[in-house]
């Protein structure tokens, strides 16, 4: 059974290991896109209506007419596409003795799987955000992530996770796994310490 683990990570105990869910972060714009596009679709359906109504229009409006039905069609669409994207895409970060595995879904729906072997994987670390290129000193937590060795090459999962959430996750990884090199844990303090 699913149980909370910190901040938006889900996780449960296997037979063999453990599944972490971890939902994707909603970035600044998701206040903003939806509300625009509700809006034009609005306005698209309001003027379509009254478009619709003249019995025998002309080649030129009724080129027009279709072309803005079609515009609607696709940005209906878009819509659609960007709401499952946004309220239902994940990551299911699975471990056990013998394999790690990183799943990227939507509507549930696996899109990218990414596999290890336990025996390849070393050197878990926290990524740090990076600051936006226009402002000074505000950073975009959706650039937050976990990155790890594999055959000398560099993977990255779990973008958007906080620091405590990545302190939790490497901790529970390490509890299922202990891996040949030591982890470097994310530069956050334990539980009870200040910094």
């Amino acid at each position: 059974m699913r149980r909370m683990l910190v901040g938006r990570l889900e996780g449960e105990k296997t037979a063999r290991g453990i599944n972490v869910r971890i939902p994707a972060r909603r970035g600044s714009a998701f206040a903003l896109f939806g509300p625009v596009i509700g809006a034009w679709l609005l306005f698209a359906s309001i003027h379509y209506f009254t478009m619709g109504v003249p019995a025998t229009p002309e080649d030129g409006q009724n080129q027009l007419l279709w072309l803005l039905i079609e515009g609607f069609g696709v940005t209906f669409i878009i819509l659609l596409f960007w709401a499952a994207w946004a309220f239902t895409s994940d990551t299911i970060v699975t471990l056990d003795e013998t394999q790690f595995k990183i799943q990227r879904r939507v509507l549930g729906i696996e899109l990218v799987t990414h596999s290890f072997s336990t025996t390849e994987v070393h050197n878990f670390k926290y990524m740090d955000p990076t600051a936006f290129r226009t402002s000074k000193g505000l950073t975009d937590i959706r650039t937050s992530r976990i990155a790890f060795s594999s055959r000398s090459k560099t993977h990255f999962f779990a973008e958007g996770v906080t620091q405590a959430e990545a302190q939790v996750l490497i901790e529970q990884i390490l509890e299922v796994f202990k891996f040949s090199e030591v982890l470097t844990p994310p530069l956050v303090p334990f539980r009870g310490e200040t910094q």
